[in-house]
């Protein structure tokens, strides 16, 4: 049986670099350093689960900061041998592959996709395949579905019920070659610049879908309502500034699009307009907790921000915006690239650890320029 496919256009991001490098070994075995690559962690913890060798998954401390505890407890459950390292419930871990057996796996919802992902992905793997059942209200569900697309694009048969997802044990290819979409969680930032400039301001990108399986791709529509028109082309698309918003709120719940969070709270800030931003309780969970990073960073640009609930907030304007500002950006390269753009509406933005923006787009300070 052939199990192996071609994979076309793989980013340069230091998490895809990682992962790349680390599947491209003989074999996974001993110690595998992902360093700050959450989603490599994340993945291989799976994928090492259901592998043939001792292997002790590890990265920076940060990364032994980042809780993993919500996917190795269902791992357990289908069988897995996994144990923590150091500190319960957290990196590094040491994974004796073995065969699981379990059919069936609950997994909370609300803290982060990619566990569901993870499981996913060896789920055809297992000799029953995997009905895996979603705990608590859904969040980022649109990067699971894009998940599940590219199984199914593989000829994997997926099928969703309701919270449920059943995945088939995997037979044959159906497709011989995948071809990894531009990332439109990096073309966010570029739509962010043309709504900050002004009118009649345009960018052509290249190679990137209109119609894409990503569900960031969404923000084409809600860039709209901010006076971006997104036109197709030959080579991808261009995007223009048409108008200012005629609006003094701007309202949406980021449940399915949370990376989405940062640009849309920085663009309002920008063009001097409040926000109401819900479906954002999972941002502690990412590489910072943004909530607290956003916070403090908006309030040098004289915006406040408060919690509404645990799941929304708002912020508002203060004051017109500072001629300069120096962002902290916590180690987080959404930080970065959410806060540059605002060079269109200042004098000056300083932004303290601007490399850290290798992780997810390296080429950002080049096309910036």
């Amino acid at each position: 049986m052939n199990d192996s496919f071609e994979l076309k256009g793989i980013s340069s991001a230091d998490d895809s670099q990682i992962m790349h490098s680390i599947l491209s070994l003989k074999e996974l075995k001993g110690e595998l350093n992902v360093k700050n690559a959450g989603t490599c962690f994340r993945f291989l913890t799976a994928v090492c689960a259901i592998g043939n060798n001792e292997v002790i998954l590890t990265g920076t401390d940060d990364m032994k900061k980042r809780p993993i505890k919500e996917l190795v407890d269902p791992l357990r459950e289908l069988g897995a041998e996994i144990e923590y390292v150091e500190k319960e419930g957290f990196p590094p871990l040491k994974i004796t592959g073995k065969k699981l057996t379990g059919k069936k796996v609950s997994v909370k919802a609300n803290i982060s996709s990619q566990y569901i992902s993870a499981l996913l992905l060896i789920a055809p793997f297992l000799d029953n395949g995997l009905e895996i059942t979603q705990v608590g209200e859904i969040k980022s569900q649109s990067y699971s579905e894009m998940t599940i697309s590219l199984l199914r694009q593989l000829g994997i048969e997926v099928l969703q019920e309701k919270n449920k997802i059943k995945v088939a044990p995997f037979t044959r290819l159906y497709n011989q070659s995948i071809i990894v979409e531009k990332d439109w969680s990096s073309v966010s930032y570029w739509y962010e610049l043309i709504a900050l400039s002004n009118i009649n301001s345009k960018l052509q990108l290249n190679e990137v879908k209109i119609i894409s399986i990503q569900g960031d791709s969404e923000v084409k529509n809600l860039f709209k309502k901010l006076g971006v028109l997104t036109l197709e082309g030959d080579t991808g698309i261009e995007i223009v500034k048409i108008k200012e918003p005629n609006f003094t709120q701007f309202e949406h719940d980021f449940s399915s699009i949370p990376d989405m969070v940062q640009t849309f709270v920085v663009t309002c800030v920008g063009l001097g307009i409040n926000g109401k931003f819900t479906g954002i309780s999972h941002l502690v969970y990412k590489e910072t907790n943004r909530i607290e990073a956003i916070k403090a960073e908006i309030a040098k640009l004289n915006y406040s921000l408060k919690m509404i609930d645990s799941d929304s907030f708002e912020i508002k304007k203060l004051m017109e915006l500072p001629n300069k500002v120096s962002i902290a950006t916590y180690h987080d390269h959404r930080m970065v690239m959410a806060f540059a753009p605002l060079v269109t509406v200042m004098n000056e933005v300083e932004i303290e650890n601007p490399e850290v923006v290798v992780k997810s787009y390296p080429e950002f300070w080049d096309n910036f320029s």
